[in-house]
């Protein structure tokens, strides 16, 4: 979020990429295996979780990155304003060269230089806002979640619950039969229900790795 022509997309990102912190919550949380499937095996009832996944699903979670995105997006425009206008700055100094006096060049490059300090310090007050707004809302979302999750493990018996969606290649394989992703999501947006005309019916966002099959590592 530091280099220039910083997209706002990253916003929605930055809150799927910090699931994981929240997500550390449940290292120690008995998962569930969703009703209308069977344990994979006798015994010990297991369940694998997307859980970067489950979270930005949720109607919460969207909700989340709309705010996000509508809050932050008037600051990034200005920070690509300010991008362009040292583009063009050099730009100029580039095309004119030969035309501009020694006295214009240096004053532009005083001004690029101004200006794309100007720019990095924007950039940096950017980052560290958008982390802390981000934070409040991962925080604020691992509390309801964590009583979901529990609520679900009891539910239905569960043993052990592993994260897939972590990047920490815990989950090696998994069948489609233990992956309780989306039975959580569904029963969070019960438990949590988003008002209507709040902005939470937002399309939920690309489903990679929702549901690990025979073929495929859960966490890929």
């Amino acid at each position: 979020m530091s280099r220039n022509g910083l997209a706002v997309a990253a916003v929605a990102v930055a809150l799927c990429l910090a699931a994981p912190m929240a997500a550390q919550q449940f290292e120690n949380v008995p998962q569930a295996q969703p009703a209308t499937q069977q344990p994979a095996a006798a015994g010990a009832r297991v369940g694998v979780i997307n859980f970067q996944f489950a979270m930005a699903s949720t109607q919460e979670g969207r909700k989340a990155i709309e705010d996000l995105q509508a809050r932050f997006s008037p600051r990034q425009g200005e920070l690509q304003k300010m991008s362009d206008e040292i583009r063009d700055m050099e730009n100029q100094l580039r095309t004119q060269e030969r035309t501009l006096s020694q006295d214009a060049q240096a004053q532009l490059v005083r001004q690029a230089e101004t200006k794309r300090k100007a720019l990095t310090r924007a950039q940096q007050d950017l980052q560290e806002d958008v982390e802390q707004a981000r934070n409040e809302y991962i925080a604020k979302l691992g509390d309801k979640m964590e009583q979901v999750v529990n609520r679900y493990a009891q539910e239905k018996s569960l043993s052990l619950i592993l994260n897939y969606g972590d990047g920490s290649n815990t989950v090696i394989f998994a069948t489609p039969a233990v992956d309780i992703t989306q039975d959580i999501v569904k029963l969070y947006d019960q438990t949590h229900p988003v008002q209507a005309g709040s902005g939470g019916t937002a399309a939920p966002p690309a489903a990679r790795g929702a549901s690990p099959t025979p073929q495929r590592k859960p966490n890929q």
